[in-house]
């Protein structure tokens, strides 16, 4: 739709110097906020119904709640709050859109195509997990090119189900996406980063053991092979992610806008040196934004009610009369992912369960706290996000592998993430006692 395709445009590149730090006074983020709420309303118009549902809950829900309506105020606070998502989801599309043309993207695939079979189920689950941390759900239609068309349902499954778990588990330690993002604007910004490299082990032990025991059996050198898969990105991946860590950290800039500074940038770099992908690389982003609005939908009014709803009167004496500053630290690391999980079977997004509970825990915590309830966070986020039957990452499976929604919903991986919600809460636990 071209109305929709203008608005995202315009908002995206309005919002750009904002993140750059220039201050056009609050007239200027006025008319941003107003484009852009009418930009989502096209979105709410053309979005499943499962999201319309979901858009409705979350204001009937938010109106529950207050006692009165939200002042301009607090709409102007909270609107300022959710336009950065305005410009960070066109630029995770502007850089799948840029992969795609890229040949060392190519040549990943043609290794990947060339394991043999009893390996390239741990070789896609490797790769997933590798691209998956830069490209999100863009690894998904990559993956799925290297299995043959003859290949049996059997193994198209087990494959589609090895993209998820190496894709999803990359939301442990990935700055890009949306769920570290969400937590960075709850908690404090150097607890976020911290809880990145518990995410890092947490990571490696599931894809081990789930390799090991979903897959088959895991020598040495079977992962060498896998992990030689993506060999010709992987210098492009360092650059990506060190050019934001860089960015972030000398410029002091939270992770959700040193992507949104540098990925631009360096798809500006790629254009000019390779000149002949400009026309394919803005056909794919044209793509992606016409294609997409459920997930910058749901993301932006969570973000919205959110910050209405953590400012609000009714939810500071909530927290005063029900949580209390001696609530027990260990019951917010199993009650976080667990509930985010088990909502997140039953079709509601993350977003919607995991940014309250932040908002609820976070001013409870010292940043060494937060930094565990940050992972957490990753992974409710990981875990329900894995085993939804609204989930992006099942859905873009299930229609890039020919695979049947209800199957990966409840094979393997249901219980493979439960073990990982139940463990993964544990091991924090435990790593905060003995720290």
């Amino acid at each position: 739709m071209l109305l929709k395709l203008i608005l995202t445009i315009f908002c995206w590149f309005s919002v750009l110097p904002i993140i750059y730090g220039l201050n056009f006074g609050p007239t200027y983020n006025l008319i941003i906020i107003s484009v852009y709420v009418a930009l989502l309303f096209v979105m709410f118009v053309l979005s499943r119904l499962s999201t319309k549902l979901m858009v409705c809950i979350l204001f009937l829900g938010t109106y529950l709640i207050l006692s009165k309506l939200p002042n301009q105020e607090s709409l102007l606070k909270a609107g300022n709050f959710f336009i950065i998502f305005a410009a960070f989801l066109p630029s995770l599309w502007l850089l799948r859109s840029t992969a795609m043309t890229m040949p060392s993207v190519r040549k990943t695939q043609k290794l990947l195509s060339e394991l043999i079979s009893s390996k390239v189920l741990s070789g896609i689950q490797v790769t997933s997990h590798i691209l998956g941390g830069v490209l999100n759900i863009g690894t998904f239609p990559l993956l799925s090119s290297v299995l043959p068309k003859n290949t049996s349902n059997k193994i198209r499954q087990a494959a589609g189900e090895a993209a998820i778990r190496g894709m999803n588990t990359a939301v442990l330690w990935s700055p890009f996406f949306v769920s570290f993002a969400v937590g960075q604007l709850y908690l404090p910004n150097k607890s976020a980063w911290l809880g990145i490299t518990f995410g890092l082990f947490v990571a490696f032990c599931f894809n081990l053991l789930s390799i090991r025991y979903l897959i088959g059996k895991l020598n040495f050198k079977d992962a060498v092979e896998a992990i030689a898969c993506v060999k010709p990105i992987f210098s492009r991946l360092i650059v990506l992610a060190g050019s934001v860590l860089w960015v972030g950290y000398f410029f002091d800039k939270t992770a959700l806008n040193a992507i949104v500074i540098v990925i631009p940038i360096l798809v500006l770099f790629q254009m000019f040196r390779r000149p002949e992908t400009l026309k394919l690389i803005l056909n794919n982003i044209k793509n992606l934004i016409q294609n997409s609005g459920d997930e910058m939908l749901l993301i932006s009014i969570s973000m919205f009610l959110g910050s209405i709803l953590s400012g609000s009167v009714e939810i500071q004496n909530f927290i005063e009369n029900n949580i209390g500053n001696d609530f027990p630290f260990w019951i917010m690391i199993v009650f976080l992912p667990l509930v985010v999980w088990l909502l997140g079977m039953i079709g509601i997004h993350p977003i919607i369960t995991s940014a309250p509970i932040l908002s609820l825990f976070a001013p409870l915590l010292n940043v060494w706290e937060a930094a565990f309830l940050m992972q957490a966070h990753l992974i409710g986020w990981c875990a329900g996000t894995s085993c939804s039957f609204t989930s992006l990452s099942v859905l873009t499976t299930a229609e890039n592998f020919k695979l049947s929604i209800s199957k990966l919903v409840l094979g393997p991986n249901l219980i493979a993430t439960g073990c990982l919600t139940v463990i993964g809460a544990i091991f924090l636990i435990i790593l905060n006692y003995f720290l």
